[in-house]
């Protein structure tokens, strides 16, 4: 769970990250540092959600906060791919959209690092959790390669793709999203509340 849910968290950020700013030229026609700029704000939307899912994971609990992350960071990801033409009040839906998603699908780390730490039992704790987060550090390749791929682009650091191939790249990343939501809400643990040692019983009772 733990890796499964790493992967899909940092192959669609990385995915979006790394594309984002070119896809800003190339779909809204602005100049590179204007492109630089509008992804400020998907920064702050995604700061802002690591302080908000810091204490979601508190009331919400573990799971819920998890599927939070892949369900919202998913479903928006794939919106903002079907609406890359589209305007909202003058200013790019398409830009907003993936905004918003950033505030889950960003912010939602503030759950998958410590949760990967809490649901390996105490003697593998720090082995498990490295191990899920480098495990999830292939999103860095799969995230721009794959999309690249899957579009037809020969370059995988530019997206030079035909715009009617935009969505398709957008559900491709959003499906990484969608895949961790799904693990991390019917298969995770919920270890709110719980102490280290209460995790540790639970887990070696079910091993």
């Amino acid at each position: 769970m733990s890796w499964l849910g790493n992967a899909g968290a940092q192959t669609g950020v990385y995915g979006i990250t790394l594309w984002a700013p070119a896809l800003f030229v190339l779909l809204l026609k602005v100049s590179p540092q204007q492109a630089a700029k509008m992804m400020a704000l998907l920064s702050i939307t995604g700061f802002i959600g690591r302080v908000s899912f810091s204490f979601l994971s508190e009331w919400i609990g573990r799971r819920n906060a998890g599927g939070l992350l892949g369900f919202g960071g998913g479903v928006l990801t794939i919106v903002a791919g079907y609406n890359y033409d589209a305007t909202l009040m003058g200013v790019s839906a398409f830009w907003l959209l993936l905004a918003l998603a950033f505030f889950f699908a960003d912010g939602g780390f503030a759950v998958v690092g410590p949760y990967a730490a809490e649901v390996w039992p105490s003697h593998l704790r720090t082995t498990g959790m490295g191990s899920a987060y480098g495990f999830g550090g292939i999103g860095k390749i799969l995230g721009p390669v794959g999309l690249a791929l899957i579009v037809g682009s020969g370059n995988y650091l530019k997206p030079d793709v035909p715009l009617p191939e935009i969505p398709l790249a957008f559900v491709y990343l959003g499906c990484w999203f969608l895949m961790a939501g799904t693990v991390y809400y019917f298969f995770g643990i919920e270890t709110r509340g719980k102490s280290i040692e209460q995790i540790d019983r639970e887990l070696a009772a079910t091993a």
